[in-house]
């Protein structure tokens, strides 16, 4: 059998002597593991469509195990992302979160459409701190796991919002945060402000916000830390960014 997809190169592994095994996020078809024969011959002509955080189109031969990578076109390159290494680092570690966070053959086509919306936006604009985190809470929200923000999760109240349970996945407000304070994470009002925006608004609006270094802080340590909880994963990047970060400062 024989098709086509279009889709974002998540990344790819040496496989055989000269063949790769390419992972691809597509809108339609969800997340595949493809095999890239001959790939890493000098003269293949697959080596570019199946770099990392490529949006490629795919011919794939399909038969009873993985597809077969026949030929391809490349639709976006991203290349003014790859000229920068802090928006390389940040689109890695994206792919990363999309690997990690999807099962095979399961379609996300909200979470595909939201991933290509930052790897554009990066690509033609100014990077800045909200960009990634705005995708983390865009992502937990797709998979089912979108924390709540309005209201505390325990009591419904909407006021004096000071803490975050992790565990149970929203704000606490004052009264309910005091007998967490050992597993609620402390919370900021411009904290909280900045993920209802997140959760709320587009890319161009974060753009013009003037957010405090304490308040990304929190957003950066809060989303982590629940993705790690809810998704059960641990992502090997973002450490190195956080040493890259240090190391700069």
């Amino acid at each position: 059998m024989y098709f086509y997809i279009e889709g974002l190169v998540l990344k790819n592994m040496d496989f055989k002597e000269a063949d790769k095994i390419v992972t691809v996020l597509a809108r339609k078809e969800g997340k595949l593991g493809l095999v890239a024969k001959g790939v890493k011959k000098p003269k293949s002509s697959l080596r570019g469509v199946v770099q990392p955080f490529c949006y490629s189109r795919l011919h794939i031969s399909k038969g009873r195990g993985m597809g077969l990578i026949t030929q391809g076109r490349v639709l976006d390159f991203y290349g003014s992302i790859r000229e920068d290494l802090d928006k390389t680092l940040q689109v890695v570690y994206l792919m990363e979160l999309l690997d990690k966070c999807t099962a095979d053959a399961d379609p996300h086509p909200r979470l595909f459409d939201l991933a290509l919306s930052v790897l554009q936006y990066l690509d033609s604009e100014d990077s800045f701190p909200l960009v990634i985190r705005w995708f983390e809470l865009r992502m937990l929200t797709e998979l089912g796991f979108g924390p709540k923000l309005d209201r505390c999760i325990r009591c419904g109240q909407s006021e004096a919002l000071e803490r975050f349970s992790i565990s149970e996945g929203g704000v606490l407000c004052r009264g309910c945060g005091v007998s967490s304070q050992a597993e609620g994470l402390e919370l900021s009002g411009e904290t909280l402000a900045v993920l209802r925006v997140l959760a709320a608004r587009d890319l161009d609006f974060l753009r013009r916000l003037r957010v405090s270094k304490r308040a990304l802080q929190q957003v950066e340590n809060l989303l982590e830390r629940f993705l790690a909880y809810h998704l059960e994963r641990r992502f090997n990047l973002k450490n190195i960014i956080k040493f890259l970060k240090d190391d700069n400062l």
